[in-house]
C-alpha cells in the first residue's frame, strides 16, 4: 500500500492482497486434506518451493494446480518478476513455462461457432 495515493489503485491493491491471503488459506486446506487422505496434494518439497516463491518480490500467488502431486506448480507474478521466479525454479530443476497477459485484454474469437452463445451471454452481463 506504500506509495498508493489514488483511491482506485488502493482498492486494486487491497483486492490483490486479499487474493494472496485466500491463496495461502487454500494451500493450507489442501495440505490438510492431503494429510487426511494420505495423498501428497502439496508435498513438503513443493511447500518449501512455493513458500520461497511467495516470499519473492512481485509474486502475487503460488500454488499447486488441480489434484496436486509432484508434477506441477504455478506462480502469478506482477511486472517483470517472472524472470526471478524462473531463475529460482531453475536452480531447483523446475522448468517454468511462461504465460503472459494479452495487452488487448480479454477477447472472444468470432471464427469459432461455439463462441456465439458465450458472446451473447457476456454481452448481456450488467457490470453496474
Amino acid at each position: 500500500m506504500e506509495g498508493v495515493t489514488e483511491p482506485i489503485k488502493a482498492e486494486v491493491v487491497k483486492v490483490l492482497l486479499k487474493a494472496r491471503e485466500v491463496m495461502l488459506e487454500i494451500r493450507n486446506h489442501m495440505r490438510t486434506m492431503g494429510e487426511a487422505a494420505g495423498v501428497p496434494i502439496e508435498p513438503e518439497s513443493q511447500t518449501k518451493l512455493l513458500d520461497a516463491t511467495m516470499n519473492m518480490e512481485g509474486v502475487l500467488l503460488a500454488g499447486v494446480p488441480g489434484a496436486g502431486g509432484f508434477d506441477a506448480v504455478f506462480a502469478v507474478t506482477l511486472g517483470d518478476s517472472s524472470r526471478n521466479v524462473t531463475n529460482a525454479w531453475s536452480s531447483h530443476n523446475v522448468l517454468a513455462l511462461l504465460v503472459r497477459e494479452d495487452p488487448q485484454g480479454v477477447c472472444l474469437e468470432s471464427g469459432d461457432p461455439r463462441c456465439r452463445e458465450i458472446t451473447s451471454a457476456v454481452s448481456s452481463v450488467n457490470m453496474n
